[in-house]
């Protein structure tokens, strides 16, 4: 009997320390994604080392910002379920509808800020660059799921 609540334990234990190593290659891998982010956008935008140094800390508030919205968002749908009913659907479509308006606000006060930081040129072109990621990415992951 002891063996076999030993035998457990370690099982137990043994799931527990891979998921934590999971967890934390998770988080290597998104960090070394958003160090390619960085690169990518830096050279394709141009950003002189100043204006690099001013532009993502604030790029990084942002999106920060941005990630607080969309798990809100995230967690209105969440709520929502098959015993919900009319009352609690309106209510969860006003919440996403506010929280919509938002991030617009958001995305504004940012694109004027990173005006003060970059020429329309510069911004112009890490908006292009920042979608062109997002492909590249999409495209990167898609020919992984192929193999």
């Amino acid at each position: 009997m002891k063996r076999y609540l030993l035998f457990i334990s370690l099982f137990i234990l043994s799931i527990g320390f891979v998921n934590a190593q999971q967890r934390g290659c998770n988080n290597a891998r998104r960090e070394a994604m958003e160090a390619q982010k960085v690169a990518f956008i830096t050279e394709k935008v141009g950003l002189t080392p100043e204006e690099a140094e001013k532009f993502w800390p604030l790029y990084n508030s942002f999106e920060a910002q941005r990630r607080d919205l969309r798990h809100q968002m995230h967690e209105i749908r969440r709520n929502i379920t098959s015993d919900s009913n009319e009352e609690d659907y309106k209510k969860a479509l006003n919440e996403l509808q506010k929280i919509d308006m938002q991030q617009s606000a958001l995305k504004l006060k940012y694109h004027k800020e990173f005006l003060k930081i970059l020429s329309a040129k510069k911004l112009f072109n890490y908006y292009s660059a920042e979608n062109e990621y997002k492909k590249e990415l999409i495209k990167h992951i898609e020919q992984g799921c192929r193999r």
